[in-house]
Order: structure tokens, then sequence, then C-alpha cells
């Protein structure tokens, strides 16, 4: 026992998977700690304001590059720096053509987009260009995560972090600037990073002007276009839940469905940050050695999905424990607790063996199978919610655990290590 605890310590993967977890809970736990203290300065229609433009957000990041960004990991390790760049400029000049192709609509249909998404003129404007930003600061971290930079990248973002909360507190405290604050604190950080990403990714040797070639273009749009409605995935289907519980039940279901949601998040943040190198190993044995990486990958693959079950376990634990005590308003929470965290390790495992459908490019059918889920989801809750909301979260698990097994499946057809 001790030496496999042993080993899963010397593990690069989990090394660097522990250190992108730590930057990552470092940085969500700034971001709530700022929400607690926001809480004290915005009124609830202010927070409703401000969410209403931050789902604008999610959604125009999903599309701002077409998804292509992805291709930068894919080709990382099988090409030249050189021939990287040009991909890199393949992200950029799609971001920009997607980013004019959104001005135009919203400079012609501007009323319209505000009568249903709830934001006025001037923020759809600085909606698209926060997120056309974000993407070159999200390129330079990439590149530290395929770099295996795990501190570097850890220090890039916490510094953002940092600048974006700092900006958000003397905006909404010392000039009162109310929700409207934090939006102009984020315009501010977004800005300054993107000028810092530029000048890293020049020194570092990755943004050049290199003319990308009609081949890499037509590579990275088959490649990230599919790639948009899994990347709505996730995010569809938790908002379609909540108004369908919303619809059947009240707003206080929602809110417990939601509190419970919050918590099992956990583990797919976990997850997600071991992940970000774990992409990596994946990637490198892949590009290396694919027939001599089998073994490793098989141990790896395993000390994974052991860890993710072990959070799991733990976390329903302590929650057992803690919400009578801490929060005994959310007591009735707890129902919804073990289908909600058993849906976040369905996606942990997903994701594991999701690397392998992006390192072959199977992307058009990973869409397939998300889409067939999300489908088979909203289904299953709008039939079923109306007998008991918890019914709603053991849709979401049984969702999970269909599109974890479909990709399990598609990995072994492309390489089989289990």
């Amino acid at each position: 026992m001790w030496n496999k605890v042993k080993g899963l310590l010397h593990n690069q993967s989990f090394r660097n998977g522990s250190i992108f977890t730590f930057f990552m809970f470092l940085n969500r736990g700034l971001n709530f700690l700022l929400l607690i203290v926001l809480s004290w300065y915005i009124l609830p229609d202010s927070y409703g304001r401000l969410n209403l433009f931050y789902t604008g957000v999610n959604v125009v990041a999903v599309l701002i590059c077409l998804c292509t960004n992805g291709i930068i990991g894919i080709n990382y390790f099988k090409v030249k720096k050189e021939i990287l760049s040009r991909y890199i400029n393949v992200v950029l000049s799609c971001t920009l053509a997607v980013s004019i192709a959104l001005f135009c609509a919203s400079l012609f249909f501007h009323s319209y987009i505000a009568k249903v998404a709830g934001i006025d003129y001037k923020l759809q404007f600085l909606c698209i260009y926060v997120c056309a930003a974000a993407i070159v600061y999200q390129i330079l971290t990439d590149i530290y995560r395929l770099e295996e930079k795990t501190f570097a990248y850890g220090l890039v973002t916490t510094i953002s972090t940092i600048l974006n909360i700092a900006a958000t507190l003397f905006l909404v405290i010392v000039l009162e600037q109310d929700w409207l604050g934090r939006i102009y604190a984020n315009l501010f950080a977004t800005t300054i990073f993107l000028f810092v990403s530029i000048y890293l990714l020049i020194r570092k040797g990755y943004l050049k002007c290199l003319l990308p070639t009609k081949h890499q273009y037509k590579e990275s749009l088959a490649y990230g276009v599919p790639l948009i409605p899994h990347c709505m995935n996730g995010f569809l289907r938790q908002g379609v839940d909540r108004y369908i519980i919303n619809g059947f039940f009240t707003t206080t279901q929602v809110g417990l469905f939601s509190f419970s949601t919050n918590f099992s998040f956990l583990i797919y943040s976990i997850g997600s940050a071991f992940n970000q190198s774990n992409s990596v190993y994946i990637f490198k044995c892949l590009s290396i050695d694919p027939e001599g990486s089998k073994k490793k990958l098989r141990k790896q693959t395993f000390m994974m999905i052991v860890f993710f079950a072990a959070i799991t376990i733990l976390l329903n634990i302590i929650c057992l424990i803690v919400f009578p005590i801490v929060f005994p308003k959310y007591n009735d929470a707890i129902v919804f607790l073990f289908p909600l965290s058993m849906g976040a390790f369905f996606q942990c495992i997903y994701l594991q063996f999701c690397n392998y459908l992006f390192y072959y490019r199977k992307t058009k059918e990973l869409m397939y199978m998300t889409f067939t889920v999300s489908i088979i989801h909203i289904a299953l809750s709008l039939w079923l919610t109306q007998y008991s909301s918890v019914l709603t979260a053991y849709v979401s698990m049984i969702s999970s655990a269909i599109e974890a097994f479909m990709v399990f499946l598609y990995s072994r057809k492309l390489y089989k290590i289990i």
C-alpha cells in the first residue's frame, strides 16, 4: 500500500496536477472571497444584471475562436515552434474574424440582443472585446501548461486574479461604480494581460508574423468547430436543469439543488485541474512512443480513477458531517449530494478518456456523443423532475455515466490501454 502511495507522490502527472489544483483553488478561493465582499456593496438587482452580462460572456467565449485553440495542444509535441506559431496565428485570425462578425451583429441587432440577453448596447461590445482579449491570455497559459512550467502558470494566473480583484474593490467601493465597477475592473485587468501575454509570447518565440497555410486553417477549423456543441454541453445542461426544477417546484428547490452542485463541482474542479497536466502527459506519450507507452498510460489511468473515487467518497463523508452543523438551513440539500457528486466523478473519467479523442482529432464524433447525451438528459429531466427534484440530480448522474462510458469505448477503439 505504501509503495502505491509513494509511487503516486513521485508520479510527475500527479505532482503537476496537484500544483494546478492548488493554484486553481487559490484563484477560485480569492474570487469567492470577492463575492462575499461585493455582497455588502452591491444590491441583489445589481447582482442580477452582473450575472446576465457574464452569462453572455460564457456564450461568446465558446464562439469567439471557434474552439480552434485546442489544435495548439494537439500539435505541440508534433511540430516545430515555427509551425506551431502558424497554428497560433490561425487561432488569432479566427478570433479576429468572429469578433468583427459579432461586432457587426451587435451594431445592427443590438436592440434585439438587449431584449433577449438583457445586455445593453455598450456592454455588448465590451463583452466581445473581453472574450477576444482573453484568447491571447489563454494561449499563453496553455503554452506554460504544455511546457509543464506549473509555477510560471500559477504565478501568471494568480497575478491576473489579484489584479482583477484589486481593481474591482477600488472601482466598486472607492469610486462607487456599483455592478459596473466589476465589469470595468475585468476590462482593465484583461487589457493589461492582453499586452503582457503578447509580450511574453513574442519573447518565448511563439508569436511571429507567419502566414498560416490553407491546410492549417482547414485542419484547425475541422478540429475546432465540432467542439462548439461539446463546450456548450455542460453549461446548457446545468442551466436547463435549474429551469425545469423551477418550473415544477419553487426557487427554494432550485437553491438546494444549486447549493449541492457547488460542492460536487469541487470534484470536477480537481479533475479538471489534474487534466491540465494529464492531457499534456498523454499527448507526449502518444506523440513520442505510442506502443511503448501503453503500460505507463494504463497505470496512470488506474491511479487517476482511484484518486477521483477517493475524493468523491471523502467529499460525501465530510458534507454529511458538516451540513447539519455549519449549514443547517441547507440540510435538505444533502439528498442531492450523492447523485451530483457521482455525476462529477463520471465527468472526471470522461475528461480522462476524452484526451484520446482530442489527440486523434475525433472531435466530430465527440460532438455526436455529447449532443446525443444532452438530448437524453433533457428528455429525462422533463419526464422525471415532475415527480421529485432529487430525480433531476440522478438524471445528471446517469447522463454523465453514459457520456463517460461512450467516450471510454470509443477511446479503446482508437488506442486500447484497458
